[in-house]
């Protein structure tokens, strides 16, 4: 199974083809991934964010920036997810959900039983990755379970503890340790969750940084957390996408309103059989 985090092809789509043509998700996305599936007769998900997304109203800092609609316009977006499921893909976009959320469910519910590509240059998917699951990014390339210690100082399944003491800039999280304090603390004390609620026998200033920081740890531990325990609480990965599903008079509909050639033919484009046979395996894969 491979698994998309849509929000990557979207904004490349974005900052690619904006000011060069009206609908650059609706025109760009379908293809982008319509190339990868080319690369293997796989089953292949695509996640999305939700609009609302229950981590803002838990910590309202968190991910501060626009989200790819907001850059875009919703009717962009909107058209673009109705392409995709025309075209055949089968995707999931859960309000108040992250696509993180949905893409570690499907990881969780498919471990052990088949090969899973998460394909994301996200550093938060590390703590999913094992044997069987890996990475696919375009900064990082390959990353399988063996490398997430060389770039992060730590195994997978330490990767959320090592966020939360050490923040992320990037998405809001308040740092508590520096990284390589933090590192140092889980190697010889063990998961935050064990040691959270104890009075640690550390250096003075570690001490004093983990107890005025305690409620932030509990609550960045929340942030991060994509443990199988943490998305299906939370109801991921919700349901598929799949109203009107395949049918291809919705794609034309929506290829007349933008004027892209390549929506408004009487029938889907060739090349894009492969991605309908993928999404066939994929609804048949995951029962939806």
């Amino acid at each position: 199974m491979q698994i998309v985090d849509g929000g990557m092809f979207a904004f490349s789509a974005w900052h690619a083809l904006k000011g060069k043509v009206s609908w650059p998700l609706t025109f760009q996305v379908p293809r982008m991934l319509r190339r990868i599936m080319a690369e293997s007769s796989d089953t292949w998900a695509v996640c999305w964010n939700g609009y609302h997304q229950w981590k803002r109203e838990f910590w309202p800092a968190y991910r501060d920036r626009p989200e790819i609609w907001d850059e875009a316009g919703r009717e962009d977006y909107e058209a673009m997810l109705s392409v995709l499921a025309a075209l055949g893909v089968v995707q999931y976009r859960t309000d108040h959900l992250e696509a993180d959320e949905a893409v570690a469910a499907l990881v969780h519910s498919l471990e052990g039983s088949e090969p899973i590509v998460v394909r994301s240059d996200d550093k938060d998917f590390m703590q999913l990755l094992s044997g069987s699951t890996w990475m696919e990014g375009r900064v990082r390339g390959t990353v399988r379970f063996s490398r997430v210690r060389e770039i992060l100082g730590v195994s997978p399944a330490y990767v959320a503890d090592l966020l939360a003491l050490s923040g992320d800039v990037a998405d809001g999280i308040p740092r508590i340790l520096s990284p390589a304090t933090a590192i140092k603390l889980l190697r010889s004390r063990g998961h935050v969750r064990d040691w959270i609620d104890r009075d640690l026998r550390v250096a003075d200033g570690i001490r004093r940084r983990l107890v005025e920081g305690r409620e932030q740890l509990r609550i960045n531990l929340a942030l991060v957390d994509l443990s199988a325990t943490a998305v299906q609480a939370r109801g991921a990965p919700g349901t598929a996408l799949v109203d009107r599903w395949g049918d291809w008079k919705l794609a034309r509909e929506i290829g007349e309103r933008s004027q892209i050639a390549w929506l408004a033919s009487p029938e889907p484009p060739a090349d894009f059989t492969l991605v309908r046979l993928a999404g066939e395996r994929t609804r048949r894969r995951l029962g939806v």
